[in-house]
């Protein structure tokens, strides 16, 4: 619900437009903002609640109507939103759902990017699918806002306080098993302290415990479907099968003994220095923490933006001037600074490169569902 409050506040002040310069003596120009038209919200599985408040109250406080296509993996949480909005007093056709199989998904997909009545698109998933929905809509020239796939670094400088790094990892790395396009998917570490860090990480992992969310004292639930679980191992045999020196497998959870539910055991990978490897490059969307060693704060940042991606990433340091310069440096669209989770309503979320394109949530993200328009008053 936080989402929803702020954009209710931002309802107030949000749509602010601005007194412009004249360029001529007897102009009198504004700027002014104004509702974008209808949305076409399309909303993953793994946050569905957020995703949906966060799109949808921008939208809406923005004088938006939207038409919301949920993941096909979780459409009863857009459904009773529906139902909720209606009990709110929210108008016919305000907020709407269009919950489908991932078959007819492409094909609504299609229909609503290419529909000439619909102004724009909100997407967050895979960048490939986002890419092509782009496409669909640069035929009728729709706004677009896309939140794609990361492949988010976390670095830990020499100066770091390796307490706080490694808690920061396990929220970074384990939150939604590792399910979230901002988790931390390649750890670097610096070599002065990787055995260390290493260490104390492998005994915190060991201490996590799989099974149903809703149970006592459970940190780590079960992939989404079998065919994560599929993704998540075949990237971790397959980089175990290079037989590259130095690649160990350091750690793996408990196993769960739970045939209906595809519960992959939390673990750390040790790549050290072999950097070129699968599992460097592809999000592994999954509860691996795959760790990389470095020697310079150059090499650091050439790693970390050694990608196509650039969502978010990490860094941990007491340097004052290291973490400002760091940052700069990353080609990302956020920065966590000994922090391992900065999302937030007030926070803008989104990427740079294949990661996306505009901004969810904060000041920013009503600006997604707004037109800019001139208006000059001649005296």
């Amino acid at each position: 619900t936080s989402f929803l409050y702020h954009f209710a506040a931002q309802i107030r002040t949000g749509l602010t437009g601005e007194v412009l310069t004249p360029g001529m003596a007897h102009w009198r120009p504004v700027n002014i903002k104004q509702p974008v038209g209808p949305v076409v919200t399309i909303t993953p599985w793994n946050f569905p609640v957020a995703m949906v408040t966060r799109k949808a109250g921008a939208a809406i406080a923005a004088g938006c109507s939207v038409i919301n296509a949920p993941s096909e993996d979780t459409p009863l949480v857009s459904l009773y939103m529906a139902k909720l909005a209606v009990e709110a007093g929210f108008p016919p056709g305000l907020f709407n759902v269009i919950p489908s199989t991932i078959e007819n998904k492409r094909i609504i997909g299609k229909v609503l990017c290419e529909h000439t009545d619909v102004a724009a698109l909100s997407f967050t998933g895979s960048t490939p699918v986002g890419k092509l929905l782009s496409k669909q809509c640069s035929d009728t020239v729709k706004r677009v806002h896309l939140e794609l796939g990361g492949n988010a670094p976390l670095i830990v400088f020499e100066s770091a306080d390796i307490n706080r790094a490694v808690d920061g990892t396990m929220l970074a790395k384990f939150r939604n098993a590792g399910q979230a396009c901002n988790a931390a998917n390649r750890i670097l570490v610096h070599k002065s302290v990787y055995a260390e860090f290493v260490e104390k990480l492998a005994k915190k992992v060991a201490k996590l415990k799989m099974g149903n969310g809703l149970d006592k004292g459970i940190s780590v639930g079960p992939l989404v479907n079998s065919k994560a679980h599929t993704k998540v191992t075949s990237l971790v045999e397959s980089t175990l099968a290079l037989n590259t020196t130095n690649v160990e497998l350091i750690t793996k959870n408990q196993d769960v003994n739970d045939s209906e539910h595809p519960f992959y055991s939390p673990a750390i990978l040790s790549c050290r220095e072999n950097n070129e490897l699968p599992i460097f490059h592809e999000e592994i969307f999954g509860p691996v923490a795959s760790l990389f060693s470095f020697d310079t704060e150059t090499e650091a940042v050439e790693m970390a933006n050694n990608t196509r991606y650039g969502l978010q990433a990490y860094i941990f340091t007491q340097e004052l001037s290291q973490a400002w310069r760091v940052s700069e440096n990353l080609e990302c669209g956020m920065v966590a600074v000994n922090e391992g989770a900065i999302s937030s309503a007030n926070n803008p979320f989104g990427g740079w490169k294949e990661s996306g394109i505009g901004r969810e949530a904060g000041h920013l993200g009503i600006d997604e569902f707004t037109e800019d328009k001139l208006i000059c008053f001649g005296l």
